[in-house]
């Protein structure tokens, strides 16, 4: 056993795509930037589309982690060829994976592939062999992760204005997800039409919204919250895990075909029977940022990953609305709001568990942990910094051709980014309607 004072600081290369600043969710680059900022090992940070550097010399490094913001379950954020030199890679071999409710299938075979020694996955302890098993991931340690942790820089930062000082009552933003997400997914963005359903008092100021033209990124997502004396939210993830991918393409193909039919009608005709089946409800990164700014939470009922307390760190809002008048009254109540506010920031927001700190002291930990239980070997040259950044530097013009298509597709209204995808698949999408033009040519006969 080695000692932790012997084991040495490694060289770790961090694949990812870094966003630009403003230009999608601050949570994905707090994530990335822990690892430059809190790692007590060299990390080589690469954000990349496409190919690898054929310049860059992966035998340079002890450790190489996959972000989750390069996905794996096709080869447009990594091409066929790069990750044929990563399953070639000897080193340590790290992958945190999101978004794992699709092709889950298919996400085993990737890590299959690439010879992945650990992953992070947001499934509780008690669902991850459910969906990784170690007969098809022997070699593989799997660990709990989460979505997000408490951004440090928003502590004591210039956003904390008093509840008093804040105009809007009631913020929200969300995004419009295609049905196949199922109903815990639906419920992301159907609060606010049940919020509009219910509330229509001139008194309460509300700002919400799912629409795309709405979203807010970077500095202006902050002052929107720090103008928010509450936020709506639900519980992160999906309730629907889609092994194959054909529900997928199911759903999107008949919403596609049928705009009108709502999710519940599309729910009981393809979505019943896998709803509820596997957990991966969580805690959001937006509650973590909401609290360390002092905004008070305005919860639906669910387990928040078990760290916000109701009716202390936020205020219990039930799905079918029925106690919307005693949220209302608490909304008004600015004594109220601000005591909220200060018990959750002084119990969760300056919790040192929740920190990225902790986040990835622990993944050091496990680093160490793993490369010393299979014996791996420490790179005694490593690249300098301008070595690295010569490697890096070439761009072939399809990874930038790749990030402007990507640019502007997330830009496009949810049912133009659904036709898109099931235009994709051209086969699926013709074999489909024929059928149904069939099925419908039966009955009428």
């Amino acid at each position: 056993m080695i000692h932790h004072s012997q084991i040495p600081d490694r060289n770790i290369l961090l694949l990812c795509n870094l966003p630009e600043l403003g230009a999608d969710a601050n949570a994905i680059v707090d994530h990335i930037l822990a690892f430059t900022e809190h790692s007590k090992h060299k990390i080589w940070l690469y954000s990349n589309i496409g190919n690898i550097s054929p310049k860059l010399d992966l035998n340079k490094f002890d450790v190489i982690i996959i972000h989750y913001s390069m996905c794996l379950l096709n080869n447009y954020y990594i091409s066929k060829q790069s990750k044929d030199r990563l399953r070639a890679f000897n080193g340590l071999k790290i992958v945190f994976v999101q978004d794992e409710y699709r092709e889950i299938n298919n996400m085993i075979s990737q890590l299959q592939y690439l010879k992945i020694d650990v992953l992070f996955s947001c499934f509780p302890k008690m669902e991850i062999e459910k969906i990784y098993s170690a007969r098809e991931l022997p070699d593989t340690s799997k660990y709990q992760t989460m979505t997000g942790y408490v951004p440090s820089k928003l502590l004591n930062s210039q956003y904390q204005k008093p509840i008093v000082e804040r105009d809007i009552h009631v913020g929200y933003r969300a995004r419009k997800l295609p049905f196949w997400y199922g109903e815990l997914a639906y419920e992301k963005w159907d609060i606010v039409n049940q919020w509009k359903k219910y509330v229509s008092r001139s008194d309460i100021a509300v700002d919400i919204s799912f629409h795309e033209r709405d979203r807010l990124y970077g500095e202006k997502w902050l002052h929107f919250l720090s103008s928010c004396k509450t936020m709506l939210g639900v519980e992160s993830g999906a309730s629907v895990m889609d092994f194959t991918g054909e529900l997928e393409k199911q759903v999107n193909l008949h919403q596609a075909t049928h705009p009108k039919d709502s999710f519940f009608e599309v729910q009981a005709r393809y979505l019943l029977l896998h709803e509820g089946r596997y957990k991966l409800n969580q805690i959001s990164p937006r509650c973590f940022e909401a609290i360390a700014l002092k905004t008070v939470l305005v919860l639906y009922e669910g387990e928040y990953s078990g760290i916000l307390v109701p009716d202390r760190h936020y205020i219990v809002l039930k799905k079918d609305f029925s106690n919307i008048s005693e949220v209302i009254k608490k909304i008004s109540d600015n004594a109220f709001l601000q005591n909220m506010a200060d018990i959750a920031y002084q119990e969760i927001a300056l919790n040192p568990n929740f920190s990225y700190q902790a986040f990835i002291n622990d993944v050091d930990k496990i680093i160490d942990i793993e490369c010393e239980k299979r014996i791996k070997a420490t790179v005694y040259e490593p690249y300098t910094q301008v070595a690295f950044q010569k490697a890096i530097k070439s761009k072939d013009i399809s990874t930038l051709i790749k990030k402007e298509l990507m640019k502007a597709f997330k830009k496009l209204p949810p049912f133009l980014q659904l036709t898109l995808r099931v235009l994709r698949r051209p086969n699926v999408f013709v074999k489909n309607v024929a059928l149904r033009i069939k099925g419908s040519f039966s009955r009428v006969i």
